[in-house]
């Protein structure tokens, strides 16, 4: 088996030798001796899968994606990883004529893209997605692909999970029988090398059957780092995906894409502008039609359509972006909600905020004060945290609530500030009477009370209540200068702390 197998077309002897060497180099790991037995079935290896790939010459395939393989096999925990998967998937691109080497291109970009995005701050990770957009862009338009951001648009993974089970499984079977034969031809001459080679075949239908757990989701894993590309190419700069907001607030997944682009074209998916902020929704009662895209009040449900004095707008309606969904939370949601005493920030007096107020976050509490002044847009002038109340909904009797995504917000009482929100928000009431007891429980738990759980009877909720021990909540957060005298920063507040259920009315406190 020591004969050199003739390379494939366009390919020198040089380049194929390079390429089986470095196949060859991690297939057999610490096996020892029987160095023309393992470079031949390296040969047979590499060769196999050349004729697998329909683009000649993409060495770089071939190599990745049988090392990928063998890595699987070798690998409990790489098994495991959907990244690994994910990897594998975009390989499997490669095997698939034409249009299959286009993604593949693409893919890789994307992998690169989110794995070095996962790691930065958020700042940072929006204006790496936006480089990865231009990136992918730019390769499109340099294979000649027309009209590059057309094509991108309509691209989705999901929609080839057939041919990529398929090569998987040709690939699969493939390597397994090139194993067989060799392993047969040689177990009388090379024992420890036909040992390594039946350790890969087990390793192989380790992989085939994990393979119909993981690729499904690894395609989906792919597709949503695809969408997010997409958000940012469709917006003109959008960078965070609108879809995966609207998904979290409304509940329903966009399972076309006629669905999705009916959500671009209507307007009702959360924009962000190049402040870096969430769109207001429009809240003028001169403009019916226009708020009635976003937000349609119902029967048992709280009414948002009540105009401030001091706007002559729906303020409340201001402060969602997007579509505004009326539901009732879901069996295992989680709500929360920050609350403080009174203080002074920037010599402004900022009143107490309740802990029974209507607007609540949905999802787990953010973890410092940075996100929850920034994703949930709460003004230093809306409250002074220090304390914060979760519960979670348990069965079907969860409140009646308004949900959607937090919009941006401009200081007016401390002028300067700008928080970009973008964090789900719900709109509910709770009876009055508990109402009353929660904040007056949660007064006593800001002042020093031991006291840190309450149930509702008639939603079920028990709430739980928290210090956040933060020290940088206030004054901090949103400002491009500090505030004085001369900065003057106005525009559309949604009141938010504060709000009472009397007699079905809705009346909300600044």
């Amino acid at each position: 088996m020591s004969d050199m197998q003739n390379p494939p077309a366009d390919w020198t002897v040089s380049y194929f030798k390079a390429v089986c060497a470095d196949v060859g180099s991690w297939t057999w790991g610490t096996v020892q001796g029987a160095f023309n037995e393992k470079a031949s079935i390296t040969q047979i290896i590499v060769d196999a899968v050349i004729g697998m790939i329909p683009l000649v010459g993409d060495a770089t395939a071939v190599r990745d994606l049988i090392a990928v393989v063998f890595g699987l096999t070798d690998d409990e925990e790489k098994r495991n990883s959907t990244w690994h998967w994910v990897l594998l998937v975009v390989l499997l691109f490669a095997l698939i004529p034409v249009f299959g080497g286009v993604v593949k291109g693409v893919g890789r970009i994307i992998v690169k893209v989110a794995e070095e995005a996962a790691h930065m701050a958020a700042a940072a990770k929006m204006a790496h997605m936006v480089e990865g957009a231009k990136e992918i862009i730019e390769f499109l338009n340099r294979i000649g692909v027309k009209n590059a951001e057309k094509w991108l648009l309509a691209l989705r993974i999901s929609d080839h999970m057939g041919p990529l089970v398929e090569k998987f499984t040709h690939l699969m079977v493939t390597l397994d029988n090139i194993l067989l034969k060799t392993r047969t031809k040689i177990a009388g001459i090379a024992p420890s090398l036909a040992k390594r080679i039946e350790s890969l075949r087990n390793g192989l239908v380790k992989v085939r059957n994990k393979g119909k757990e993981m690729i499904p989701i690894a395609v989906k894993e792919l597709d949503q780092k695809l969408r997010e590309i997409q958000a940012y190419i469709r917006s003109g700069g959008e960078t965070t995906s609108r879809l995966a907001l609207h998904e979290v607030a409304t509940g329903q997944k966009v399972a076309t894409r006629t669905e999705e682009r009916r959500l671009i074209e209507d307007g009702v998916l959360p924009t962000r502008n190049s402040r870096g902020g969430f769109d207001q929704n429009p809240a003028s009662p001169l403009q019916p039609k226009q708020v009635g895209k976003y937000y349609k009040p119902e029967a048992d449900y709280p009414n948002l359509l009540r105009v401030d004095p001091k706007t002559n707008e729906y303020n409340s309606v201001a402060a969602f972006a997007g579509k505004m969904v009326n539901r009732p939370l879901k069996d295992g949601e989680e709500v929360f909600r920050f609350f403080g005493p009174g203080r002074t920030t920037h010599g402004v007096l900022v009143d107490e905020s309740g802990a029974g107020g209507a607007w609540w976050g949905i999802g787990h509490p953010p973890k410092t004060a940075k996100e929850w002044r920034e994703k949930a847009a709460v003004l230093d002038s809306f409250n002074g945290d220090g304390f914060y109340v979760s519960a979670r909904v348990v069965g079907n009797r969860g409140p009646k609530a308004v949900v959607g995504t937090v919009s941006e917000q401009f200081g007016e009482k401390i002028p300067g500030q700008f928080l970009p929100g973008g964090a789900t928000q719900a709109f509910f009431f709770l009876d009055k009477r508990f109402q009353d007891i929660l904040n007056q429980i949660g007064h006593n738990f800001a002042n020093g009370a031991k006291r840190s759980k309450i149930s509702d009877p008639l939603t079920g909720l028990e709430f739980t209540f928290y210090r956040t021990g933060w020290t940088d909540a206030n004054g901090i957060w949103g400002y491009l200068r500090a505030p004085g005298t001369t900065t003057t920063q106005t525009a559309r507040v949604g009141s938010r702390e504060q709000a009472t259920k009397h007699n079905e009315q809705v009346v909300i406190h600044p």
